[in-house]
């Protein structure tokens, strides 16, 4: 979405005509620069992007129409408002069958010269936000989706939340299916550029030698199939939020010009060597360790330093069971509308189950196995038993004899030290206990002696 301050160049031969346009637009707010002929303002307009241009058609050397033409065969969305004398409104009508958006007539008000760059303000913005619109409306409430119970969760939301307002530049880690995505958008939501577009790229799927295209657009003919003109992720995230999925899948080559974009906030699409401004906050994420990718010269130190403004690691679910049995619910509310049976919930063995597996895919793996079990559901409660037959998870024999509360607990405790090395600081944050607690659970169920081999 296009701001409403608008950057606009007014290019007419008058010099009482320019200052006037600039003084009635910029006590509104508007960013304008002059020229005082064609040649001067194509210069400026080859160089510098403008969401509006004001064009006068009679000037001396090269009139309205041939600077009309020149722009439109340098952008062929540009949007151009023509400048007439009462003598010129057939020619104002040519320029219009051209590509102008629009034409005031002289003498014009002031009022008649804001609205008419209303109306193409207007008209710029729906054309950089209406290939995203339809998907942000589906997707709004995506960010509510991170539900948790965990201390662990509770501080990386507490993180974000205080972050999100700032245009500061964040780093998201963790394993992929833990909802770095979905953090990504509630950054954005919570963002004063909320209203603005939430441009995702997905830089494990782009194919290397398009890369660039994809971000920062291109010019008609500037590789071989480029057959109009197109514009890239940077563009199209005006104003609002830019992520980068993935980000240490990009090549060094692309890495150097991402870095040079994001110190000068601007851009220059393939095949052109006009400058282009850009407004966008950007937010990484990673499943690699880019420290070790820097220290093996795969990514560049500069731009990591650049990403990793403020670092959010999004924990696994495996470190935060306590998150399993209300992420299940939720995922079963969402997808209940698939079953053929009217599914109300899970048995206590079911949610036992799921809480003590060990999710290597994360929340994305959980959503899945839930719509699996409610697609195949056959009974309105989903117990173990559904999810062994439905491939969800592997149910331990030991809980098949049937355990008591404290016994289950015992085991996930171990379990859970173990595999945290036996950090028991670590270990009670990820239960969301105090350290108290865990050395009180330990005397009582008599780890220590297990916890002294082999970890």
């Amino acid at each position: 979405m296009v701001s409403k301050n608008l950057k606009i160049l007014v290019i007419d031969d008058d010099f009482i005509m320019r200052d006037a346009c600039r003084e009635t637009l910029e006590r509104v707010g508007h960013d304008v620069e002059l020229a005082e002929d064609g040649q001067q303002g194509l210069g400026l307009f080859m160089r510098w992007a403008y969401d509006v241009v004001l064009l006068d058609l009679r000037m001396p050397d090269m009139d309205g129409l041939t600077v009309l033409r020149h722009i439109r065969e340098q952008d062929p969305e540009a949007v151009v408002i023509i400048i007439s004398g009462h003598g010129s409104i057939a020619t104002a009508v040519q320029a219009m069958k051209l590509g102008a958006f629009d034409y005031v007539a002289k003498p014009f008000t002031p009022d008649e010269l804001r609205q008419a760059v209303d109306k193409a303000g207007e008209k710029r913005r729906l054309e950089l936000e209406n290939t995203y619109l339809r998907a942000e409306l589906e997707r709004r409430t995506a960010a509510n989706h991170l539900i948790h119970r965990s201390r662990a969760m509770a501080q990386v939301m507490e993180t974000a939340l205080k972050v999100a307002p700032t245009d500061t530049t964040v780093l998201l880690t963790g394993e992929s299916g833990t909802g770095k995505g979905l953090l990504a958008r509630l950054l954005h939501e919570h963002s004063k550029r909320s209203d603005n577009p939430f441009v995702p790229v997905d830089c494990s799927t782009l194919v290397p030698t398009l890369f660039e295209s994809e971000l920062f657009g291109h010019v008609k003919g500037a590789f071989t199939g480029a057959q109009d003109d197109k514009i890239g992720k940077f563009e199209l995230a005006g104003g609002g939020s830019l992520f980068f999925d993935e980000v240490g899948n990009i090549s060094l080559q692309i890495q150097a010009k991402l870095l040079k974009t994001v110190e000068e906030r601007s851009i220059c699409k393939v095949g052109s060597n006009r400058v282009i401004r850009v407004d966008t906050r950007l937010i990484a994420a990673t499943n690699q360790n880019l420290n070790n990718a820097v220290a093996q010269g795969s990514f560049r130190k500069d731009l990591f330093y650049r990403l990793n403004v403020v670092h959010i690691h999004m924990p696994p679910l495996r470190e935060r069971p306590e998150d399993v049995p209300i992420l299940a619910e939720h995922f079963l509310e969402r997808f209940r509308y698939l079953a053929p049976t009217r599914v109300r919930g899970f048995t206590p063995r079911a949610l036992e189950a799921l809480t003590n597996y060990s999710w290597p895919g994360n929340v994305r793996e959980l959503g899945n196995a839930v719509q699996r079990l409610v697609v195949l559901a056959s009974k309105p409660l989903i117990d173990r038993d559904d999810l062994e037959s439905a491939g969800t998870c592997r149910v331990e024999r030991s809980q098949e004899a049937g355990l008591s509360l404290a016994e289950v607990e015992r085991r996930h405790i171990l379990g859970t030290l173990k595999r945290l090395g036996g950090r028991r600081g670590e270990t009670a944050r990820v239960l969301g206990i105090d350290r108290k607690t865990l050395r009180n659970k330990i005397i009582r169920y008599q780890l220590d002696s297990e916890l002294n081999g082999p970890l």
